[in-house]
Formats: structure tokens, sequence, C-alpha cells
């Protein structure tokens, strides 16, 4: 394998209401296409049944079951049978069958503080629909440890482990974490990790292993004790919603959770920047959730796959099917693949390149079929000093397509991950899908083209270099940040179906500009005016007979782009000094296209909408957003 470090990898599958079980050597296939986002130190599972059993299950990392058993008893918890699974040297992993009990929840937490401030170990696994299983090692060792191949389940968790703020060499730290019927997988680091603590410390808890997934299911067990519903719950953690102080996560994560209660519950959900990836599927017999999208086409290649949106979160119940998307998702993927391309389903990002270098460079074209997310492709060519290549790809490409390219052509038949064309100085990319986050990072010529919706930080730091000038063109939407810091180029964004805009577009941009189809509001762009700054300008302005005082209440609800073209000449500039030389707020007009834009621009187009197959040039009649920098 080689070694790619990328941060945790998650999954989680449910299937729907008359579907079959779900098996654990499909969950293994399904997190192994993200081993490398993972390594030797942790990796683990979370099954869940639809049945719910009238004992109560418990497994536990310790010295010696006897330890546990010996806590247990003295606490009332009455045993019915313990099972040593796996011996770790000083450790041993067992299962314990207890009777379901109301003291049980609170012995167990009772018996994991003296058990771990005593070393004894851990009970890590409890519920009657739940079971952990997890271990030190990649996900095929802790499954063959474990035996999961053809142990079915309604729901299952599945999690690859990267350590950051907990060491790796004892299972304990491995995901998931789990409450009583919920387990928590999780990828990135919550911030609000000491408010989180001290919440949960508050409501009695007091030991904890020290990371934050274990937290985060603490969490959300304790927020359906306090009476909230699952959504409320859920919208509690995302911070959309704060029924109790303390309990909102804050950091860059993506955490994948499943809970048992009135119904058996799928749930995902992103910080409110997503800085850490989250991509949700649906077929007709499952749903699921992973890291990135080779996972879920590992397992079906029918699927319909999207992302959250940020600070987003999906939930889906065996019952209900999906209760909430996230994000409206795209229709299913149709199209042909050729019969005579290449077929790259099993190979590695490094010999599906020298595929193409070899290729390319005998001057034929390059077909690729069955991508399932490999990284890298085409950065070999820059290198090779390669040029003029034409690669064609049929499925989903993961991280990293195409950085530095220079003067090759590559058409992407489905999505593409993270950080594509990065740092590209000419060429084409053209997309016939989505593209997730961070795409043409620091773009200084060529052409990116996209067919669907991007995700957070398209075109940051985009330039341009005296005849080089890039083009970024966007058939459907956007996520945050659109235009971080740009400095050249153009971006254009037809937002064909008007679906929902990201905030905070052109955010520090001293160049370039953004055509946006459509009005914008004014809060969606740059880093916003601190709504209190603005009214005690307005009321200075008042103070000073510049404006009526009486239309204050009405003009403080509007955001400063809407509110400055209704200043007088000596207030608009007064305002520009005092907030957009402070936080670099750039110019916006609404209106329709000039012909010196139209002449640049319907050239592009022209072929965005050849390249795509869908007609685009009748909507440059309309009206659009034009976000730049400078007076």
């Amino acid at each position: 394998m080689i070694y790619q470090p990328s941060g945790c990898g998650v999954f989680g599958i449910l299937r729907k209401k008359e579907s079959r079980r779900i098996t654990g050597k499909e969950v293994l296939r399904a997190i192994n296409r993200v081993k490398h986002r993972g390594s030797e130190l942790g990796a683990g599972f979370a099954v869940f049944s639809a049945e719910r059993s009238d004992r109560v299950r418990l497994r536990a990392f310790t010295r010696s079951p006897d330890l546990v058993t010996d806590r247990l008893s003295a606490m009332g918890v009455k045993i019915d049978e313990v099972i040593i699974n796996r011996n770790f040297g000083e450790l041993c992993d067992c299962s314990l069958s207890v009777i379901d009990e109301p003291s049980v929840r609170r012995a167990v937490r009772r018996a994991n503080e003296i058990m771990w401030e005593e070393g004894e170990g851990r009970i890590y696994s409890i519920g009657r629909s739940l079971q952990v299983l997890k271990g030190v090692g990649y996900p095929e060792k802790v499954a063959n440890e474990t035996q999961i191949g053809e142990t079915e389940g309604d729901l299952w968790l599945a999690h690859t482990r990267q350590p950051t703020n907990s060491p790796g060499y004892y299972p304990f730290w491995s995901h998931p974490f789990s409450g009583f019927d919920v387990a928590v997988v999780h990828n990135g680091d919550v911030s609000s990790f000491g408010a989180n603590v001290e919440f949960l410390k508050s409501r009695g808890v007091r030991s904890f292993v020290g990371t934050d997934s274990e937290v985060i299911a603490m969490l959300f067990e304790e927020l359906l004790e306090e009476g909230l519903s699952v959504e409320e719950a859920t919208q509690t953690l995302v911070g959309e919603r704060e029924f109790v102080r303390g309990t909102s996560l804050d950091g860059p994560f993506t955490a994948v959770l499943g809970y048992y209660g009135d119904d058996l519950y799928l749930i995902v959900i992103a910080d409110k920047a997503k800085f850490r990836p989250a991509v949700i599927g649906e077929d007709e017999n499952f749903i699921y959730a992973a890291s990135e999208e080779s996972e879920i086409r590992e397992l079906s290649d029918e699927a319909r796959v999207w992302t959250l949106k940020p600070g987003g979160y999906m939930i889906a119940s065996l019952k209900r099917g999906i209760i909430r998307y996230g994000r409206e998702p795209p229709l299913p993927p149709s199209m042909k693949t050729p019969s005579n391309a290449i077929d790259i389903r099993n190979l590695d990002y490094r010999t599906i390149n020298e595929i193409i270098a070899k290729l390319a460079k005998e001057g034929r074209e390059v077909t690729l079929i069955n991508a399932m997310g490999p990284r890298f492709l085409g950065i070999t060519l820059p290198r090779l000093g390669i040029r003029n290549a034409k690669v064609t790809v049929y499925g989903t490409v993961g991280n990293c397509l195409a950085n530095l390219n220079n003067g090759n052509t590559f058409y992407i038949y489905g999505n593409v991950g993270d950080d594509a064309a990065d740092t590209m100085h000419s060429g084409r990319i053209v997309i016939i899908g989505d593209a997730r986050d961070v795409l043409g990072q620091a773009l200084q010529g060529g052409e990116i083209f996209v067919k669907g919706n991007v995700g957070n930080r398209a075109a940051i730091q985009m330039r341009e270099y005296k005849d080089s000038r890039p083009y970024l063109v966007i058939g459907g939407t956007f996520d945050d940040y659109l235009g971080e810091y740009m400095a050249g180029g153009v971006a254009i964004i037809f937002n064909k179906e008007d679906r929902e805009l990201g905030n905070h577009i052109g955010s520090g941009m001293v160049g370039g500009r953004i055509f946006v189809r459509g009005y914008v509001k004014g809060d969606h762009i740059g880093l916003g005016i601190n709504k209190v700054e603005l009214i005690r300008f307005l009321k200075a302005l008042g103070m000073r007979g510049l404006i009526d005082p009486q239309k204050i209440d009405e003009m403080k609800e509007l955001s400063y782009f809407e509110l400055k073209p209704l200043l007088p000449p000596s207030a608009r500039e007064f305002a520009e000094k005092i907030f957009e030389d402070k936080v670099g707020a750039p110019t916006v007009e609404y209106r329709h296209l000039t012909q010196t834009e139209r002449e640049e621009i319907v050239p592009i187009i022209s072929y965005f909408s050849s390249a795509t197959g869908e007609e685009f040039i009748p909507l440059m009649e309309d009206k659009f957003t034009v976000i730049s920098r400078g007076k």
C-alpha cells in the first residue's frame, strides 16, 4: 500500500425497510477503499440489529474478565455470560451478557470510572441492538480478528484511524465509540471539546479516555436523555439550535452516528465550514455515508451521491428512509461507457498514471472506465513534459486530479474529489458531475468546466499573469468561500436550478471577477460587515443629518451591499473607508453583462455548452451579480 495520510476514513450503511441485511464482508470492502486515510494504529466496526435483544451486550478491553464482572456485580448487575474473544498480551477482549435493568447504564459508567482510574480496562460497547468490534491495526486485521465477515446487520459503521490527539498503541482509543445503543465514527478535531466535557461532567459523567468521538457519543446520548428528539439532538450537535448550553460542536469534523431507539437511525453531521469531507449516497436498497465516494461506489454503481452542505446533517431511518437529506440530491447517474476502454477498477494510482503516460507518449487518446476513487490522476504528465494529451475517465475520481496540469485535457464522466486542478497552468478539465472542495486552488491558466455543483473554497487564490487568464465555469451552485483571496481570472456560475448559494463569496479577493447568474444577497458576499457596527454607523449618520433618522429602523435590516447605494455620496465614501478597507470587501453590481464581457465570455460558454451537452448561452441574457475588487 502507498502511504497517503489524509485523516481518518469513515463509512456508514443502513438498509432500507424491505431490503436484505448487510454483511461485514461488504462493509470491509467499502472501508478498505480508503485504507490510505488510516494507519495501522486503529480500526473498528459497529453493527446494529433492528431486532433488539432482551439482554444487554457488553464488550470490554481489560487485564482480566474478573475485574469487569467484579465491578459490575458489586453494583447489582446480573451477569449471564462471559466470553473471552481475543488476547492482546496484557489485555483481553471479552463479551458479557447482562440482565437488562434501568441501573445497567449507570453501573457501566461507574465501573468505567473505577476501572480506568485503576488501570483495569474499559467497557467500550453497550446496548441491546449494538455491538462494537475494534482494535489496533488496519481494517482487514481487525475484521479478521473479530470475524465479522459473515456477520449480518441492519446498520453498520466503520472506521480507519489516523491518530491525532490520543495514542494508537492500545485498542481503547480506536473507533467506534459508543453509548447505550449509540455509536460514533469521526474524522477531524472538536475544538469545543473542553466545553462539551464540562457539560457531561455536570450530568455526572466522570471518566473519559480522551477522544472527540467518545464525547460526541456521550453528548448525543445525554441530549436524548434530556428529552430531545433525534433531529433536535442532531441540530444541537451541528450548532443549528442549542437546546442545552455546552452541547454544540465546533472545529473541523465529520461524524457518522448510529442509534437505535424508536427506530434505527443513520446520522451524518458536518462542521460549519465543512473542513472534513462528508459524502452521502442512496440507491434502491441502501443509504450510505462516507469520507470518499469510492467507498459507496465499491458497493453500488447506481447510487446517487451528494455532499452535505457546511453545517448540514443527514438523518435516515430503517422505517422511514431518508428524513433529512442535508442537501437536495442529484438525479441517479446514467451514462454509457465505451466497451474498448481500460478497466482501472482495481488498479492503484501509480499503475494508472503509468498507463496514461505510456499512451499519451504514443499520441493516443486515453479512455479509462470503472474509476473507483483513484487519487493523483494525471499528476505525472507535467513532470514528464507531456502536453496535449486527452484523458477521458468514467467513474469516480479521487482527490488531486491533474494537479499542476500544463496543456492536457481531462474529461471526467462522474464526480471528482477534493483539490482537483491545484496550480493548473494551462489545459482543460471537463467534469460531467460534481466537484468537491478546493477546486482550482491557485488556478493560473486554462479552463475548468463543471456541469454540476462544487464544494467549499473553489477558485481560492485564482490568479492571472499577462495573457494567461484562467476560467472556471460552474453549471450548478457552490458552497462557502468561492473565490477566497482571488487575484485574477474569471469564475462564472450559472446556478441553473436556482439552488441555495454558499457564503463569503470573494472574501479577501484582490483581483479577478466572479459572475453569478441572478441576484446574490449582500450577506453572502465577503466576510460580512458586523451588524452592530453597521447600526452604530447609521445612527451616527442620522445624528449628523446625513440620513433621515426615521428610516434607520428600515435601513438596518439591509445588508451592507444593499444599503450602500442608498447612502448619499459623502456617507458612501466614509462607509468604504470604515468597512471595505477594513475587511477587504469587494465591489458588487447587479446588471446585464456588457458587450465587452460578452465578447470575452461567449466563446468560453459555447465550449462549456458543447462539452457538457447542455445549453447555457441563453442564460447569459439574464442579469448577473458581478463581484470584483476595485472601485
